[in-house]
């Protein structure tokens, strides 16, 4: 009988040993793990054991997303506002829990924070980040400013208001700024604010920016001049610029264009001798007037790689072969996207006469549901070459042995 005894007891402690292997791993091996899974579920690790309890405060990347907190999707403005916020309140106890000075035993080495504006909580959380800073606690944050409101249905005003928070806050906790690396902005109207000074003076550390409908106002120009800035990647979707103007971004490696409204060129560039990766995306009404990518290229000496997107419109480049030889000297990487159906390609084929260096192209077509005729306003490229059929065999005959060739 005792013999049994010690048998089930030996059992039990192999069986208990063997469901927590785990916790022999070292801390090492284990905030590997962590850093894989979502920030609540690595917080609800410290429950398991002593073993894992203060894993969560060695982990030194931090990623806490308000919609973490959002306990269902809710269709109504005013119950969904009453979840944000409190989101938001849940979102700032778990944020001073990790920044608290007392718990943390080693430094964050990047905080990727995404959070709503709301007053309340981002006063408390911005008081937060800036303590860590001061105290040594924080090196790098990447701050996402979210808005799930349709930008559609937001007012001129409703975006200056936004605008006019995010400089507040930005004024309000500057020890913030100084570790602010990468930032992203939604819905927000500095059509009375210095957009300049507040995005690229105060952010002095930023290095990547990401805007969507955010600009300066309808069909105004935006000149970025910081000889001094860290940016190495911007990004603007959907501003209501007429031009942007990149006079002088000495670090800038990439540039992204997501839609414009302008009816000429929209972007220059001046001094960007770092600028490798461009990609333009367009969704061109039938009446649009094309420009010359030569044109926009001018200034640019080091373009590696080039995405167009055409959006299954109509295409808002002029045909051009000699003028873009010199921007396309480096070109390595070439993707030509959104290009419909009915429309020909054999133009594409003037990309390759005038980059001797490219080595991948990618070309995509794509139907639509509009009618051919309503959207043929740009003929010019439609006319030029019989069909897909010309363009895919002269490719194949003069281009093939040079450079890679996907098509989609």
């Amino acid at each position: 009988m005792e013999q049994e005894n010690n048998d089930s007891s030996r059992s039990q402690s192999q069986q208990l040993e063997d469901e927590d292997r785990l916790s022999t791993l070292t801390d090492d091996i284990l905030l590997s793990i962590l850093g894989r899974v979502s920030f609540r579920m690595a917080a609800k690790t410290c429950v398991l054991s002593t073993r894992w309890r203060h894993l969560p405060w060695l982990l030194p990347e931090l990623s806490i997303d308000v919609k973490d907190f959002l306990s269902v999707p809710c269709t109504e403005p005013a119950e969904a506002n009453d979840m944000e916020e409190l989101a938001m309140v849940s979102l700032t106890k778990a944020t001073r829990s990790f920044l608290a000075d007392q718990q943390r035993e080693s430094t964050i080495s990047s905080l990727h924070l995404k959070l709503y504006l709301i007053n309340t909580s981002l006063c408390e959380v911005g008081q937060l980040v800036g303590d860590a800073v001061d105290n040594g606690l924080l090196k790098d944050l990447d701050l996402t400013v979210l808005d799930e409101t349709d930008p559609l249905g937001r007012s001129d005003q409703d975006m200056l208001q936004r605008a006019q928070e995010i400089d507040t806050f930005f004024r309000a906790y500057p020890s913030a700024l100084d570790c602010l690396t990468k930032l992203s902005l939604e819905n927000a109207g500095f059509d009375k604010l210095d957009m300049h000074h507040v995005l690229f003076d105060c952010c002095r550390q930023l290095k990547h920016l990401s805007l969507c409908y955010c600009d300066t106002g309808m069909h105004s120009v935006f000149k970025i001049d910081s000889p001094n800035s860290k940016v190495c990647v911007l990004e603007i979707y959907k501003g209501r610029f007429e031009r942007l103007e990149l006079v002088c971004l000495p670090k800038l490696e990439k540039f992204v264009c997501n839609t414009w409204e302008s009816e000429h060129v929209p972007v220059t560039f001046g001094f960007v001798p770092s600028l490798g990766e461009l990609e333009l995306s367009f969704c061109a009404a039938y009446d649009q007037r094309p420009f010359k990518l030569s044109e926009l290229l001018h200034g640019t000496t080091s373009i590696h790689t080039l995405t167009l997107d055409f959006q299954t419109e109509i295409l808002w480049l002029q045909p051009e072969i000699e003028e873009l030889r010199t921007a396309f000297n480096k070109l390595k990487k070439l993707s030509v996207c959104g290009i419909f159906v009915e429309f020909d390609i054999l133009w594409t084929t003037a990309f390759l006469v005038a980059a001797p260096s490219i080595e991948k192209l990618r070309i995509q077509v794509a139907e639509h549901p509009c009618e051919v005729n309503f959207r043929g306003g740009n003929g010019m490229f439609r006319d030029s070459y019989s069909s897909v059929g010309n363009a895919l065999r002269w490719l194949q005959e003069h281009a093939a042995e040079r450079a890679r060739i996907w098509w989609l």
